[in-house]
C-alpha cells in the first residue's frame, strides 16, 4: 500500500514541478503542446526543494544578504515550515549522485506521457547519451489542471509550496540550482548514492542569529 501511495506522490509531484515551473510554449503545427520545461536537471534541483522543507527554509536564509527580497516575508514561510512540521512530516529524501540529489523519474515521465498529460522530447549526442530533454505540457493536461488545482485540497501543500520556490528560484536554471545546493556543505559532502541529510539545526542556528527567535 505505500508503495501505491508513493508512486501516486511521485506522480502528483514530478507532473506539478512540470506544470508550474514550465513557460509558454507556442507552435502552430502543435497546437496541442502548450506549456514546456527543459532539462532533466532543472526538475531533478526543484523536486529536492520540495521534498526537503529545511533545505528551502536555509536556502532563503541565504537569500537575505542579497537584500533584494521581503525579509519580514522570508521570516513567515519559515517559521511556518518549522511550526508544520515539515521538515519531518514531508520530507522525502533523496540520494545523491554523480551531480547532486537525483531520482530516476523515467517511469514517472512515462505514465504521464501514457496518459496524454506530457510529452517528452530528447535527443542523443555521438557517445549516445540522451541529452536535451524537454519536458511539454499537452492542451488537455493544462485544461484539466486548471480546473481541478483549485477543487483538491490534498494538493493545496504541493501547490503552495511550488509557488513559493518558484517566487525565488523559479528563473534559475538547472545547472545554477544544482550549483547552489552544492554550496551546502553538508549536500556537497554526501557520499555518492547516501541518503542527503537533513539541516534543520543549521536552519535554527542562522534564523535565531538573523531574527533574534528560536524556530
Amino acid at each position: 500500500m505505500e508503495e501505491i501511495i508513493r508512486l501516486y506522490k511521485d506522480r502528483i509531484r514530478i507532473f506539478l514541478i512540470i506544470y508550474f515551473f514550465s513557460e509558454d510554449f507556442h507552435d502552430s503545427n502543435n497546437l496541442n503542446l502548450v506549456r514546456v520545461l527543459y532539462t532533466e536537471t532543472r526538475i531533478q534541483k526543484i523536486d529536492f526543494l520540495l521534498r526537503n522543507p529545511d533545505y528551502f527554509a536555509l536556502e532563503l536564509l541565504n537569500l537575505l544578504p542579497e537584500k533584494k527580497h521581503d525579509r519580514n516575508q522570508i521570516k513567515s514561510i519559515i517559521i511556518d515550515i518549522f511550526k508544520n512540521r515539515e521538515p519531518e512530516i514531508r520530507r522525502l529524501e533523496m540520494e545523491k549522485f554523480f551531480f547532486g540529489a537525483y531520482e530516476d523519474i523515467d517511469d514517472v515521465i512515462a505514465f504521464l506521457e501514457s496518459y496524454g498529460f506530457i510529452v517528452f522530447k530528447s535527443k542523443r549526442n555521438i557517445e549516445l547519451n540522451v541529452i536535451d530533454k524537454q519536458y511539454y505540457v499537452t492542451k488537455f493536461a493544462k485544461e484539466k489542471t486548471d480546473k481541478i488545482l483549485s477543487e483538491m485540497d490534498s494538493l493545496k501543500w504541493y501547490i503552495d509550496r511550488c509557488e513559493q520556490i518558484k517566487q525565488y528560484f523559479g528563473d534559475y536554471t538547472g545547472t545554477q540550482l544544482k550549483n547552489m545546493q552544492y554550496e551546502e556543505e553538508t549536500y556537497r559532502n554526501t557520499s555518492y548514492k547516501e541518503f542527503i541529510a537533513d539541516v534543520q539545526e543549521k536552519v535554527k542556528t542562522i534564523f535565531k542569529k538573523e531574527f533574534g527567535e528560536n524556530l
